[in-house]
C-alpha cells in the first residue's frame, strides 16, 4: 500500500517514520525545497510534555483584551490581534473562546497532556535506536516568574501536574539560579520558578532533517519543491494530487502541512479549524558560553522561551492573530530580545541577530486533529499549534497506528478530527 504524506515539517517527516515502520510504501511531498523548512525551522525547541496546556483557558479573554489594546498602543504585548473581513477568523475566535472557561480547560489539557507524554516517550524511542543528534538537552526545562502572581498562579498548576503524576519542583529565586548558573545577574527580577525534570529541549529542524536522511535510505521518497495545486476526488475517496511536478497518486493520503492544510482541504468541503497564530522568534550566537542558558527557559511574564541549541540562542516570543504571511521586523521581535538581554546579558552576541516568523496551526480547544475525514482514504495529522515539536511523535505513531487498523496505545478518539468537523 502507496501512502503519500502532505508536508515535510516535523509533523509530516515523523509521519512518515511511523507510516515506513508499519510497512507502508511512503512517499512526502512538500512545496519547500528543503525538509522542515517553514513552521518548523523557527520552532522555539521546548520539548515539553509537562507543560503541554491549551491557551484557551481561564482568564485568557481578559489578558486576551489586555494585550491586544498594549500592542494596539504600541506597548510590549505576549498577544496581538488583527481584525480581517474574514469568516473564518472569526469562526475560530468564536470556537476559541467557547473553551476558555474552567471545564473544558480541564478536558483540552487532559488530553494535550496525555498526547505530549507519550510523545516524548516515542521521541526517545526513535533517538535511541536511530542515534540522532540534533542538540538535545535532558535536565529538564525551568519556568521563570518575576511576580508574586505568577509563582502562585504556578502554584495551582503544580497541583494539576501532582495529580497527572508529572514531576516538578518549585523553586525561590536562589534555587533558580542554583540550576542554571547564567541567571546569576538576573537574580534580582526573579522571584521564583518551577523545574520540570522531564522535559527536554532540541533541534527541531536539524532532528527533522536526520530522520528524513535516514528514511530515505530506506526508501521513502521525498518530492521536495513540489506545490499541492489541487487534491483531485470522486467516489468519496480521494484520487490523486494536482502538482507543479504533474499528478501523483497513491492509495491513501495524509495531510500533515500545518496552516496550508486549511484551504487546501477547503474545496473538499472541510472547513478545518485551524487558524494561523504568527510566531516570532530570534536565533544569536552565543557569545560567551558561561552566560548563555544550558537548557530550556520559559520567561512567564514576557511568554519568552528562550532554548541554548549548540553555539546559538533561539528565544520565541509574541503571537498574532491574524496574519497570514511571514514577514517579520526587529520590531516584531522585540518582547523576545528584551527578554534575552534581561535574563542573560551577557551570553548572547546581539550584533548577529537573525530574525523569524511563522504560522502555528492553531486549534480552539489546543489538540491536534488526528485521525479519518469523510472520504474513506484521506487522513489529517495537523494542527499542533505551538506544540508541534513536542506532540509530533505521538501524533505520527498514533495515526500510523489508526490507518493500519491496529490498537492505539493510548486512548485517541478524542483527538480525531470528527469532534470538530
Amino acid at each position: 500500500m502507496h501512502i503519500i504524506v502532505l508536508g515535510a515539517g516535523i509533523v509530516g517527516v515523523t509521519t512518515a517514520y511511523f507510516l515506513h515502520e508499519q510497512g507502508y510504501t511512503v512517499t512526502v511531498v512538500d512545496r519547500q525545497p528543503e525538509v522542515a523548512a517553514e513552521t518548523s525551522v523557527g520552532n522555539a525547541g521546548h520539548v515539553c510534555p509537562s507543560y503541554a496546556t491549551p491557551w484557551a483557558a481561564p482568564g485568557m479573554k481578559g489578558k486576551a483584551l489586555k494585550w491586544s489594546v498594549q500592542s494596539w498602543l504600541g506597548m510590549e504585548a505576549a498577544l496581538r490581534f488583527t481584525p480581517r473581513l474574514d469568516r473564518h477568523q472569526w469562526r475560530w475566535l468564536g470556537q476559541f473562546l467557547s473553551q476558555c472557561n474552567a471545564e473544558r480547560y480541564a478536558v483540552n489539557k487532559a488530553r494535550m497532556g496525555r498526547l505530549a507524554r507519550y510523545s516524548h516517550t516515542q521521541l526517545k524511542t526513535i533517538r535511541e535506536r536511530l542515534d540522532i543528534q540534533y542538540e538535545q538537552t535532558t535536565g529538564g526545562n525551568l519556568q521563570l516568574f518575576r511576580t508574586q502572581e505568577g509563582l502562585d498562579n504556578a502554584g495551582l498548576a503544580a497541583r494539576v501536574l501532582a495529580e497527572a503524576g508529572v514531576a516538578y519542583a518549585l523553586l525561590d529565586a536562589e534555587a533558580c539560579v542554583a540550576f542554571d548558573p547564567a541567571l546569576r545577574g538576573a537574580r534580582a527580577q526573579l522571584v521564583g520558578g518551577m523545574l520540570l525534570p522531564q522535559d527536554e529541549t532540541g533541534n527541531c529542524p536539524l532532528f527533522a532533517r536526520a530522520l528524513a536522511d535516514w528514511l530515505q535510505t530506506q526508501g521513502v521518497r521525498f518530492v521536495l519543491g513540489t506545490a499541492v495545486q489541487q487534491i483531485e476526488f470522486a467516489g468519496g475517496a480521494v484520487t490523486g494530487l494536482r502538482t507543479t511536478q504533474g499528478l501523483l497518486q497513491a492509495d491513501a493520503y495524509v495531510v500533515a502541512c500545518a496552516s496550508a492544510s486549511v484551504p487546501l482541504l477547503k474545496p473538499l468541503g472541510m472547513m478545518l479549524p485551524v487558524y494561523p497564530v504568527k510566531g516570532y522568534a530570534i536565533t544569536v550566537p552565543v557569545r560567551d558560553a558561561a552566560a548563555a542558558p544550558r537548557s530550556g527557559v520559559m520567561d512567564e511574564y514576557y511568554k519568552v522561551a528562550i532554548t541554548r541549541m549548540g553555539n546559538h540562542i533561539r528565544a520565541a516570543g509574541t503571537a498574532e492573530i491574524g496574519s497570514w504571511d511571514t514577514k517579520v521586523s526587529a520590531h516584531d521581535c522585540a518582547t523576545a530580545v528584551k527578554s534575552l538581554q534581561l535574563l542573560y546579558p551577557d551570553g548572547a552576541d546581539m550584533t548577529q541577530v537573525t530574525y523569524w516568523a511563522g504560522l502555528r496551526p492553531m486549534t480552539p480547544d489546543g489538540a491536534p486533529l488526528i485521525g479519518a475525514t469523510a472520504y474513506r482514504n484521506l487522513y489529517l495529522n495537523a494542527g499542533h499549534g505551538s506544540n508541534g515539536w513536542t506532540t509530533a511523535c505521538g501524533s505520527s505513531r498514533l495515526i500510523a497506528d489508526l490507518i493500519a487498523g491496529v490498537g492505539t496505545e493510548i486512548v485517541s478518539e478524542d483527538l480525531s478530527p470528527q469532534r470538530v468537523i
